[in-house]
């Protein structure tokens, strides 16, 4: 068992607060899991070795822990434009500690989807994945993973991106449940016009917790980052969003917006929200706020007077807002998916 420091801002900022990390007790690796991994033309995989420059979001000392844990990499090079999206579902069936590793190549001016599906609806392990995303010039690689995880079970999401000139990295991320769920992104936006474009979509309940940095990382000019959340938190649940945007010194012209979107339906909820912009160079720009609170009362009073009572209003809109950023995958099969794991959510 170790202590970590887990999904650090990348500058200190809320200090009387105690929000600029989190410190948790990570138990040490029983092995990998074994996905199940559908391939595509034009995608091959193979044993590698993950890359010591790595720079995720989960922090330093994750990886220095991966490292000690000597968690191999798989590595999947993309050199074509898939028809089909690359899957890779973990269906975890015991209590162990299981972590993995991955490194994704997507070749120059090509354009390619990854689907990752997770799910512990019993167990009560922990499991870690840290993916490394390499986006050459002019690609543009789609990522979309769902997170159904039992209320004991506790999950680490790492990703870390390197995206070169005209390049862009679209993110879509559901959770649904976890006793402990920490996300963490950093995107390092080097090339000019480079972009990124993130949706996160979370239904927390019970004693749930759900800990989310997001870093945007401009240093090349004319870059441009979008990062959304849209969210639900009941009963005891709660989260924590860490979203930085960081305009480095020479990043001329570069472009972020930022917004999270949070609909609390118990009074013993907690909601921390933490907006960052960070800017070294001047000719930028940034813009980021959040919506935080329950349903607005003129809406809840129209609903209310055609029929529906205050319960079913709040559980039609917290489904919508799930269904908003399920709608951005761009597979049927998954987004049904998605659907049938709300629906079951809800019980």
């Amino acid at each position: 068992m170790s202590e970590l420091k887990l999904n650090i801002l990348p500058s200190p900022t809320w200090n009387w607060l105690r929000m600029n990390d989190t410190q948790a007790q990570i138990k040490s690796t029983d092995g990998a899991a074994v996905p199940q991994i559908t391939l595509t033309s034009g995608v091959s995989e193979n044993d590698g070795i993950f890359p010591a420059a790595y720079d995720g979001g989960i922090g330093v000392d994750f990886s220095k822990f991966l490292d000690d844990e000597k968690v191999g990499a798989e590595v999947f090079d993309i050199n074509a434009d898939t028809s089909e999206p690359l899957k890779l579902s973990f269906a975890y069936d015991s209590d162990k500690t299981l972590d993995n590793r991955f490194v994704i190549n997507l070749a120059e001016s090509k354009k390619a989807t990854v689907i990752m599906n997770f799910a512990a609806e019993q167990n009560a392990g922990q499991y870690s994945v840290q993916t490394q995303a390499r986006i050459a010039r002019g690609a543009e690689l789609t990522v979309v993973q769902v997170m159904r995880f039992s209320d004991q079970a506790t999950f680490l999401n790492d990703i870390g991106t390197d995206i070169d000139n005209g390049g862009k990295f679209n993110l879509v991320q559901i959770v649904l449940g976890g006793k402990n769920v920490f996300l963490g992104v950093k995107n390092r936006l080097s090339g000019e016009k480079s972009a990124i474009d993130m949706k996160l979509g979370y239904y927390m309940t019970g004693d749930d917790n759900l800990d989310v940095n997001y870093v945007a990382s401009h240093t090349g000019k004319k870059t441009t980052c979008d990062i959304y959340a849209n969210g639900v938190l009941r009963d005891r649940a709660q989260k924590t969003f860490r979203g930085t945007i960081d305009f480095i010194k020479g990043c001329k012209g570069a472009k972020g917006n930022e917004m999270e979107d949070v609909l609390l339906m118990d009074k013993p909820v907690r909601n921390k929200t933490i907006p960052v912009i960070l800017c070294a160079e001047e000719d930028v720009e940034g813009n980021h706020g959040a919506t935080i609170g329950k349903l607005a009362k003129d809406v809840l009073f129209y609903l209310e007077s055609r029929g529906m009572s205050q319960e079913a209003v709040y559980e039609m809109m917290a489904r919508a807002r799930i269904d908003a950023i399920a709608a951005e995958i761009p597979d049927d099969e998954t987004r049904e998916l998605v659907g049938k794991y709300l629906d079951e959510f809800r019980r």
